[in-house]
């Protein structure tokens, strides 16, 4: 499979990596595709899992208000 580069960077530019990695690199959807809602710091963010492959699981975590959550954020929601 040859990879497309413009619509590889298409899909990154627009954030659109659930199909970056279905169409684009071949990964399966998800078994679970529900997004999970959780709080921190008095703030609302859901995670879903967009894609797995082998056993590895890519999850996409948004903030109900769009914005990046703050470093310390990422870091305790990835824990």
């Amino acid at each position: 499979m040859l990879l497309n580069f413009q619509r590889t960077r298409d899909l990154l530019s627009n954030f659109q990596f659930s199909n970056l990695f279905i169409e684009e690199l071949g990964w399966s959807k998800p078994s679970r595709q529900k997004p999970v809602t959780l709080k921190f710091d008095n703030k609302t963010y859901q995670y879903q899992k967009i894609a797995e492959l082998s056993g590895v699981a890519i999850f996409e975590v948004t903030a109900v208000d769009g914005n990046i959550p703050e470093a310390k954020v990422r870091v305790a929601i990835h824990q």
